[in-house]
């Protein structure tokens, strides 16, 4: 190796057998690159989410509706006799679980509840303790704020369904039954057709 100093500035020459030499050492950077196959770049970000859910199944149920085929039917009707209760419980299907009165545990049954229609002589239909609900009118705009507003507004807290007093209590075809269940869900009853004593039809979605 030769070094001179020309013109202010530092020259270093190198033979050819230094050459030679460096030729002669693995680079480590080569050596580090022959050991691993190539790879490709990693995907963005947009790229793994839509892989992700090429990957992943299709949510069989809407979450705003938890329950499949939403708006579902129910039909209420009235008995006989005064031995039976259904008890409408919004957050689980079947909405409907029906108990002998008679039974000790009777009352420990209706407790999930939401709606309670009495069959009997005649029906009594309201609202069960730990729920709210109200009527909106099918002349107002359905939404969600309205349908709260209704079933906080109430109304529905028991009624004998005879004529005159389903009429009044707005339980006509096209109205809607709004419902904040026990656990805080916002659910439409949307009447279906005009109910006669004892039966009422019913088309259930869930709002929130």
């Amino acid at each position: 190796m030769l070094a001179a100093v020309i013109g202010g500035i530092f020259v270093v020459a190198t033979s050819d057998d230094d050459d030679e030499k460096e030729d002669a050492k693995p680079s480590a950077t080569a050596t580090t690159h022959a050991a691993k196959p190539p790879t490709a770049s990693a995907p963005s970000s947009a790229e793994s989410s839509a892989s992700a859910d090429a990957e992943s199944p299709e949510p069989s149920i809407d979450p705003a509706k938890p329950f499949p085929g939403e708006p579902l039917p129910l039909r209420l009707n009235g008995d006989s006799t005064c031995d039976y209760a259904s008890h409408i419980d919004f957050d689980s299907y079947p909405f409907v679980t029906r108990v002998d009165r008679a039974e000790p545990d009777a009352e420990d049954a209706a407790a999930p509840a939401d709606l309670n229609w009495y069959g009997c002589s005649p029906v009594e239909f309201g609202t069960a303790r730990d729920s709210h609900a109200g009527v909106l009118s099918k002349r107002q705009p359905f939404s969600k704020q309205a349908c709260e507003a209704a079933a906080n507004g109430g109304g529905l807290e028991g009624i004998l369904m005879h004529s005159n007093a389903v009429e009044e209590a707005g339980l006509i075809a096209g109205n809607s039954i709004c419902v904040i269940t026990d656990k805080g869900r916002l659910v439409r009853a949307q009447i279906v057709e005009a109910p006669w004593a004892p039966n009422l039809s019913l088309k259930i979605t869930t709002v929130s």
